[in-house]
């Protein structure tokens, strides 16, 4: 990919550094090499800046919460998410993964684009990195804002591997020659990964566990995390229960399972930084960080206070393979009477095309774009599903250990332990997990990669949408092709499309 690079594009995002627990927004009239990174507040407004641009809220950032946005796009390509909108919007083109590397315009198209991107992000945080190793602060100081830019630098680049596989990573001699043009073709998967568990362990190192005193910043916690998600995406199961081990190892001190009939209250405002939350993208407090998913979730005249647009909704296909009795079903809304006397539930009105996910929940909220509930990233209960899986793939069959991780995050939503038949084996096993994960991470954005890694993700496109484009190589997104001609073809398409 071309590569030109100058300070001031690598700073650019300080201006806009996020006003978020300590993450304070500040404003600048000029920033320039000579007057900035001089001491350790400089450095944290650069590391404040690195989160402002992929990790805001606004519109087609990671976490947006919008159809452009990561978490959002990839429930829906996974068909568990739907909208109440006609089909002549584009949310059918992910549903029926129509995406190619010259889609017509639509949601796909400007998802690929916009997601794709970002990649110049990580060259935005090695030039940060140098810039922090050169600041005259105390090592100590420096080896720490370096691990924070370095977790960010992988969190990056672990959704865009998620997305697309490896991207064009900037070089050291593109780094010392900014105004040279340098093509720069794609790392292999195990090229690209090892760097980004190389980042990340330099991050465990020096991060601590959990980040309550600065809430929002990268730790060692959401570092493992990441590890564990590269591990799973590849299946490299053995290395991923390593993690998963070392994550559980810290159930009790610093993370833990919310208790049992108090699901919805682990995205409660009131509960912020409960134990079962590993990260959350703190919300509500500056321009650009405001959390969108009541207003987009909440169904219709639902309640006199939450006038919410409900642009997003589970499947009904997808709700019917919930278990009578769930406790998560208390998060999902499957009829109403509007504060207008109008009936919705699934034959007529707003809920035809979907149920409405209220899992999300803000008291404070009274209307109005926004909401102040931070939105989760990561939760413990990942761990512990993530652990079960592994000891199933580990020991060719469920182990007591993984069947009783397993069962407790069902009987935290009052659900019977699993059957014999469901633990009878390796695949009936990892198809219970899989089940479970897809509904105790509803509308998280989770469901993509778990379908993927089960091999179904394809198949339930097919077989849930009559008019799906999916195939094999549908697993990952196309590079657009604007990139690809940018970088005179030396980055090469993924298999299945055509440059």
């Amino acid at each position: 990919m071309k590569t030109k690079i100058q300070f001031i594009i690598a700073i650019a995002s300080i201006i806009l550094s996020m006003e978020a627990c300590t993450l304070e927004r500040e404003s600048y009239n000029e920033i320039y090499p000579e007057n900035f990174f001089r001491n350790e507040d400089d450095v944290n407004k650069a590391l404040a800046g690195l989160y402002y641009g992929p990790f805001r809220m606004g519109y087609g950032s990671f976490y947006g919460v919008d159809q452009y946005s990561y978490q959002v796009v990839s429930d829906f390509t996974s068909g568990t998410l739907a909208s109440r909108w006609t089909t002549a919007t584009g949310y059918p083109q992910y549903q029926e993964h129509r995406w190619e590397e010259n889609a017509p315009a639509g949601y796909a198209k400007d998802f690929a684009e916009g997601m794709y991107s970002q990649y110049n992000k990580l060259t935005s945080v090695l030039e940060t990195i140098k810039r922090i190793e050169a600041a005259p602060i105390t090592d100590k100081l420096k080896a720490k804002a370096i691990a924070e830019a370095k977790c960010i630098y992988a969190w990056i680049g672990f959704i865009l591997y998620d997305l697309f596989g490896p991207v064009p990573l900037v070089t050291e001699e593109a780094l010392a020659n900014p105004n040279e043009k340098i093509l720069i073709p794609r790392l292999s998967d195990t090229e690209y990964t090892a760097i980004m568990h190389k980042y990340l362990d330099d991050a465990i190192t020096e991060l601590p566990i959990r980040q309550d005193d600065d809430w929002g910043r990268v730790s060692k916690g959401l570092a493992l995390m990441l590890k564990l998600k590269f591990y799973m995406i590849d299946k490299n199961y053995t290395e991923a229960e390593k993690i998963a081990r070392e994550l559980y190892s810290y159930r009790g001190t610093t993370y833990d399972l919310m208790e049992k009939g108090k699901y919805r209250e682990i995205f409660n405002k009131y509960n912020v930084k409960n134990k079962e939350i590993i990260h959350a993208i703190p919300c509500g407090l500056a321009d650009g960080m405001q959390n969108r998913s009541i207003i987009q979730f909440w169904p219709v005249r639902y309640r006199e206070d939450r006038q919410c647009w409900f642009t997003f909704g589970m499947n009904w296909d997808f709700y019917d393979t919930f278990e009578s009795g769930d406790d998560r079903l208390n998060s999902i809304v499957t009829s109403y009477t509007s504060i207008t006397n109008e009936a919705n539930d699934r034959t007529h009105g707003f809920l035809a095309n979907a149920a409405a996910i209220i899992k999300v929940d803000d008291h404070t909220y009274t209307g109005g774009e926004f909401a102040s509930v931070d939105l989760i990233v990561y939760r413990f209960a990942d761990v512990m599903l993530s652990l079960a899986e592994c000891i199933n793939m580990n020991n060719n069959g469920p182990t007591q250990e993984a069947i009783d991780l397993v069962d407790e995050i069902r009987n935290r939503v009052n659900l019977p332990e699993l059957t014999d038949v469901q633990t009878s084996d390796k695949d009936a096993f990892n198809k219970a997990i899989l089940n479970e994960r897809l509904h105790e991470f509803m509308a998280e954005g989770l469901s993509r990669q778990d379908k993927i890694r089960h091999g179904v993700f394809v198949s339930d496109s097919k077989a849930m949408f009559p008019n799906s484009q999916s195939a094999s190589h549908k697993v990952r997104f196309a590079i657009p092709s604007k990139y690809i001609l940018e970088s005179e073809g030396v980055v090469k398409q993924n298999p299945g499309y055509t440059n």
